[in-house]
């Protein structure tokens, strides 16, 4: 059974022990290396993952101030749970628990109804069909407030997100035929149809990403499943 302990982190089957939020790369690996085999995205040196049932897990570091910092030094700061879009028509076989709530276990309009106003805000959930079964589920740390001397820079941060996604916004629209959804680790990788090899498009800043897929799987690109 897996346990989302929303501002700690996410406790692993058995004795495995808990992925901490905040706890180093290091000890963050070991742990995971509890359930087995842990595989590094090669396209994303920050995250890696594991299998455990049929559930994946993938344990992703905090890439901010990444060149001043070695990859063992970097904080967890997000955990995904998942077990690919095929598996929505059919309840999960691992447990995975918030609370009392089983989130695989049951239809996820009775999950969500379940959670009510009390979903944490961490709690990221992403369905494959609101009708079927949740697929993937991500654990978030909450950031600290910034202090007010960072202010400046976040603002200037989230102009650089806007102008990046200004720059990729024909993956969704005027190229949208040209991109496929690779389905990888609980998440999708922008994938350029008909390469061979397939030839994928890294986006290394992760606010990028979430809003690039968003736009893609809104505009109704291709997601081609994970290949296991």
């Amino acid at each position: 059974m897996f346990e989302l302990l929303p501002g700690v982190g996410v406790a692993l089957p058995g004795d495995t022990g808990t992925l901490r939020f905040g706890s180093d790369w290091r000890t963050a690996a070991g742990v995971l290396a509890g359930l087995g085999h842990v595989r590094t995205l090669p396209e994303a040196p920050c995250t890696h993952t594991a299998r455990w049932g049929d559930v994946e897990v993938t344990a992703h570091a905090d890439h901010a101030g990444l060149a001043a910092a070695r990859p063992g030094e970097l904080p967890l700061r997000s955990v995904v749970l998942s077990r690919g879009g095929s598996a929505s028509g059919v309840p999960g076989g691992t447990p995975v628990v918030l609370g009392d709530i089983d989130l695989f276990g049951y239809p996820a309009a009775e999950v969500l109804e379940a959670l009510g106003d009390h979903r944490p805000s961490e709690l990221e959930i992403r369905p494959a069909d609101w009708r079927g079964y949740l697929t993937s589920v991500t654990l978030h740390t909450t950031p600290p407030p910034a202090p007010a001397g960072r202010r400046a820079r976040a603002a200037a941060e989230a102009a650089e997100v806007e102008r990046a996604l200004a720059e990729l916004e024909p993956l969704w629209t005027t190229e949208r035929d040209q991109w496929q959804l690779l389905e990888a680790g609980g998440g999708h990788l922008p994938c350029h149809r008909g390469g061979d090899p397939q030839t994928m498009l890294m986006i290394c800043d992760e606010a990028v990403a979430r809003r690039v897929t968003a736009a893609m799987l809104a505009a109704g690109v291709e997601v081609v499943p994970e290949q296991l």
